[in-house]
């Protein structure tokens, strides 16, 4: 069962027998992330008993107040956060310390407190990867990547996909701005041979007609029921072999996935990528191995407990 969201203002200092961990976003209500964390928890207390003790809240986060929040949290006894949209690239500008992942990446979803100061992880492109590999059997080595989107989750979808070893990455943006902001550095990083991308307004379509590509959707377009598709084309005009990825997991099929359907498609949502990063978070947090089996497991049940 899931609790209600809790705003800052409802967080109250931990006992001292308790430990806190928490995903902080905005909007924030459709993730499950306590259900995963709990499970795998649970697990891990069968060896040792003290992560019975230990709490996963999801936390409603006005941008705005994130510096306020992760002092609060942290004086309350938390001691492990992920973040979703929208803070993985602004938490930047607050953190002295992030890994070389999540430096590469230019986005930070996982923080731990650890030495009196907050440090930024990703696990993002870990999860991404597995998720590929593991609900897709794509390859994304010599492959082509469309990516979807330039915030966080986007960048270090583009980061990964590259370290992977694909052959070229096209990313495509509402905002231009923020297209350039992601494409620049991995040009500079990978080669533009590598490396492109478009806006919406001057998105070309004969780039992908019948060819195979890796569409990943790292957008928000999907999360609500009426949402269109995040493509900005119908799934059945690319080629042959084509494979479609969308981050979001709840709803489980967006209307790009039923795109990707309809078009015969193989295709997958998000939910394999959020328990393959959750894992590896929680593994930062506890410095246990997690099972990942386990949190997917606790994820099906759920959602079938909710279809019911």
């Amino acid at each position: 069962m899931l609790r209600s969201p809790l705003s800052i203002d409802e967080i109250v200092p931990l006992p001292s027998t308790k430990v806190g961990l928490g995903v902080l976003g905005r909007p924030i209500a459709h993730s499950i992330s306590p259900i995963l964390h709990h499970a795998a928890l649970a697990n891990l207390s069968l060896n040792e008993p003290n992560f019975s003790n230990w709490k996963y809240e999801r936390i409603d986060v006005d941008p705005k107040d994130l510096s306020h929040a992760l002092t609060e949290l942290q004086m309350s006894g938390y001691i492990g956060l992920n973040l979703t949209i929208p803070h993985k690239v602004e938490i930047l500008r607050i953190l002295e310390t992030v890994n070389d992942e999540a430096k590469l990446m230019g986005a930070v979803n996982t923080l731990h407190y650890e030495h009196e100061k907050w440090v930024g992880y990703n696990t993002d492109g870990y999860g991404l990867s597995r998720g590929i590999s593991n609900d897709l059997s794509f390859d994304v080595n010599e492959s082509n990547v469309l990516l979807l989107g330039a915030g966080g989750a986007a960048r270090a979808a583009a980061v990964q996909c590259l370290l992977d070893g694909c052959n070229r990455l096209f990313v495509v943006n509402r905002s231009l701005e923020r297209l350039k902001n992601l494409v620049t550095p991995l040009i500079q990083k990978f080669g533009s041979h590598r490396v492109t991308g478009s806006d919406i307004k001057n998105f070309s379509l004969c780039e992908f007609e019948n060819k195979k590509w890796l569409v990943v959707n790292a957008t928000s377009i999907g999360l609500k029921e009426d949402d269109p598709s995040a493509l900005p084309f119908s799934c059945s005009l690319l080629g042959k072999g084509s494979a479609v990825y969308d981050m979001i997991y709840n709803p489980l099929k967006t209307t790009l996935l039923k795109d990707a359907d309809h078009a015969g498609l193989l295709s997958a949502n998000g939910l394999s990528m959020l328990v393959f990063q959750a894992a590896k978070a929680l593994e930062v947090w506890t410095q246990q191995k997690v099972s990942a089996e386990i949190m997917m497991k606790a994820a099906k049940d759920y959602f079938l407990k909710s279809n019911e």
